[in-house]
């Protein structure tokens, strides 16, 4: 009994170790080469990792890597400077003057005091926006640093495979810059919810990435993006997709195959690179959580 009493105290003692995450992976296949196509989401928990073996095997089969940014560019500090050049207003206004009285009153008590505001003041919504939810969501406890496409990079240039991008730092940097300022100050009002209620909006998309559920996905995050901020629907997510179809079509008339890892919101609904590919007549295929 001792015995069975101590096997037992150890086991609940160990730790539980999750199941790895259930990938948002397509292939698309041609008789020259194989494209895989990953949903990823660009900050993540530890408890993340690691990655389910389907995942690691299309990794393995890839002679390049593709992102939505080429690792080479967003080396050393220019990424950061060219960020700082578009998110500055150049024609003299303000954040304060630009936003709603609603968005500025939920900025202030964001930040804790006029003074903070005033300091954020030459920057446009886009780049608050941007900056203050990846500060709620560190929070709670999530890391860029974990990001699939940061895990990718590192692996890369580890193993000395090639890598791409499918646009220019500047390109994705002007799809947000290009973004009319009503539906910035959305952004930027939404954004500005209690910590408490972002995190769990945050929680609730990383449990359905988790679970690889697509179906939920676009019915949270396209739909309403559609629906509230349809511009920046049409520049973030259906130009850059249709920019970035005929490259993965070059893609499958090479010999070599490639891992494309985009952010999951182009992969899904139906303006995402899956439906859009079947639409031009090529066969997509979801890929199961295991080979």
């Amino acid at each position: 009994m001792r015995l069975l009493l101590a096997l037992l105290v150890l086991a609940f003692a160990l730790p539980v170790r999750a199941e790895p995450p259930v990938p948002l992976l397509w292939k698309v296949e041609r008789d020259a080469g194989t494209v895989y196509l990953l949903g990823s989401i660009h900050v993540l928990k530890p408890a993340d990792y690691p990655l389910a073996e389907i995942l690691e095997a299309a990794y393995d089969d890839a002679e390049q890597v593709v992102f939505e940014i080429a690792p080479a560019e967003l080396a050393g500090g220019q990424a950061a400077s060219k960020m700082m050049e578009l998110a500055r207003f150049e024609d003299g206004r303000t954040l304060r003057e630009t936003v709603s009285a609603d968005t500025l009153a939920k900025l202030r008590t964001f930040l804790g005091s006029d003074a903070a505001v005033a300091a954020a003041d030459g920057f446009e919504p886009w780049y608050m926006t941007v900056n203050l939810a990846v500060m709620a969501v560190m929070q709670a406890g999530f890391d860029p640093s974990l990001g699939i496409d940061m895990h990718f990079m590192q692996r890369s240039a580890k193993d000395g495979k090639a890598t791409g991008g499918l646009e220019t730092l500047s390109q994705q940097l002007g799809t947000f810059d290009r973004t009319p300022m009503a539906e910035q100050d959305k952004m930027l009002g939404d954004t500005l919810k209690s910590i408490g209620e972002l995190r769990k909006e945050f929680d609730r998309l990383h449990a359905n990435w988790r679970r690889g559920d697509a179906e939920a996905l676009a019915a949270e995050l396209v739909s309403k993006m559609k629906n509230e901020t349809p511009t920046a629907y049409q520049l973030l997510n259906v130009e850059r997709n249709q920019a970035w179809l005929p490259q993965i079509e070059a893609m499958l008339g090479k010999t070599d195959d490639h891992l494309v890892v985009v952010g999951a919101l182009h992969l899904i609904g139906e303006d995402g690179l899956v439906q859009q590919l079947r639409a031009r007549g090529w066969q997509v295929e979801r890929l199961s959580a295991t080979p």
